[in-house]
């Protein structure tokens, strides 16, 4: 009807409506408003390598400019409830999660170091996204008063009178009873009774872990307790240098020392899985922190240090000691590679000890050579060119020395003479011949 005959009718004229210019698409776009939502971090391609998300958030993307033209309303799209990741309780978003670490000390007659670990433990500064769940302490075949210090602690306190497989028997049973089928234990942290964290360490471990999706376990970085001694002094230089080469190996390891070592409870899991016993440690293994290293290298792992992480660990005390810990460590590391053969897990330490018996070889020729020289009186000649090789380990070694945390003169003395770290070297050199002997011929190595 047109606006003459409304008005002929009687009725009033009706309004125009108004024509709505035309739009670009750029501007037939709806303006979206995107809220903060989680996500977990892209897991490993590697399929045998779970991986804890990362806590990471999106940025609130910008609002497009409205277009000029005539205002309109603004149309928001539903907010939609964040994804939930699959196996999380409802409720519990991947921003929102927390990691939790789970404490396990084995402990033998250790009555006089292990209040100061457990104080350590309970000192940690944890961030908001990190809870120590529980610290459990094994009394392992104690006849001390190791249990009874320890329960004066907010810890669990687990009794073991009878356990035949030492440090690896008392690791699986604290395993089993607080780790194994709980939602306490997405990392899991082992240490020596001796051991002194500093208040960061279990922090730097856990984000190590975090940050790379690869590694299933890494281990501090150890210096030696404060203590008095030549045996003491040595090994404090001894830890200073080996802390060297692991930097300068881009902080991988061949070990994940048992002194403080934190693992994946999916990569413990996967291990106990295919092993027979059902539990991750090898309770007939000398040395149970490297043969667990290589089984988690062995399904793709990767082992690590974690550069952020420092302990302080009790070092032997005698000379006697140190050699009944050296050869334990020596025969322990050659049983494993000659039970597991060359695989991609044991190559490189099978290399190392390849060179070290050419080390070993050359080092017995120069001796008998320098024997037979003084013997048959043989005149000495000396060249300048000879003392390169000893400048360069010389300044290796004072490079290590002087990273060392409160040195003293006795400390630079030592590097300075050199003669008396050679000895120590060849000490320990020895301690790995008699331990390769005892290896091939089968004979049993004690505790």
């Amino acid at each position: 009807m047109t606006s003459r005959q409304a008005v002929r009718d009687g009725q009033a004229p009706r309004t125009p409506e108004p024509r709505t210019p035309h739009r670009t698409p750029q501007q037939r776009t709806r303006t979206r408003i995107i809220s903060p939502t989680a996500r977990p971090a892209r897991r490993s391609q590697d399929a045998d390598a779970p991986t804890i998300a990362l806590r990471t958030a999106i940025a609130p993307s910008a609002t497009p400019e409205p277009p000029r033209g005539p205002r309109r309303e603004t149309r928001r799209e539903p907010r939609r409830a964040p994804r939930r990741e699959k196996g999380r309780a409802p409720g519990r978003t991947a921003a929102a999660a927390v990691t939790t670490v789970t404490v396990l000390v084995p402990a033998h007659d250790e009555e006089d170091g292990i209040a100061a670990t457990i104080e350590g433990l309970l000192a940690q500064e944890s961030p908001e996204w990190l809870r120590i769940a529980g610290i459990v302490v094994i009394a392992n075949n104690c006849s001390d008063r190791t249990a009874e210090i320890a329960r004066r602690y907010p810890v669990t306190v687990l009794e073991m009178e009878r356990n035949p497989d030492k440090k690896a028997g008392a690791l699986n049973h604290g395993w089993q009873q607080a780790c194994r089928g709980t939602e306490d234990a997405d990392l899991v942290l082992t240490m020596d009774a001796d051991t002194v964290l500093e208040t960061d360490t279990v922090a730097a471990m856990a984000a190590e872990l975090r940050g790379n999706a690869v590694l299933g376990a890494v281990c501090a970085r150890y210096w030696a307790t404060p203590g008095r001694g030549l045996v003491w002094r040595l090994q404090r230089l001894e830890y200073s240098r080996y802390d060297d080469l692991r930097d300068l190996r881009g902080w991988r390891v061949s070990v994940a020392s048992g002194a403080a070592a934190m693992y994946r409870g999916a990569a413990l899991e996967q291990v106990a899985t295919v092993r027979e016993a059902g539990v991750p440690w090898d309770g007939a293994s000398l040395i149970e922190d490297y043969a667990l290293t290589l089984e988690l290298k062995a399904r793709g792992w990767r082992v690590a240090a974690a550069r952020n992480a420092h302990v302080h660990t009790t070092p032997p005390a005698t000379f006697r000691a140190l050699w009944q810990q050296r050869l334990r460590w020596g025969r322990g590391g050659m049983d494993e590679c000659l039970k597991r053969g060359w695989s991609p897990a044991t190559r490189t330490d099978c290399l190392s000890y390849v060179l070290f018996a050419f080390s070993v070889f050359f080092r017995v020729l120069f001796i008998a050579m320098l024997t037979l020289m003084i013997v048959y009186g043989v005149p000495f000649r000396y060249a300048l060119i000879g003392l390169i090789p000893l400048g360069v380990m010389w300044l290796e070694r004072v490079t290590s020395m002087w990273r060392l945390p409160d040195r003293g003169w006795r400390d630079v003395a030592l590097v300075a003479v050199l003669v008396v770290e050679d000895f120590y070297g060849f000490f320990l050199e020895l301690c790995a011949v008699v331990a390769s002997w005892r290896c091939l011929n089968a004979r049993r190595q004690a505790w």
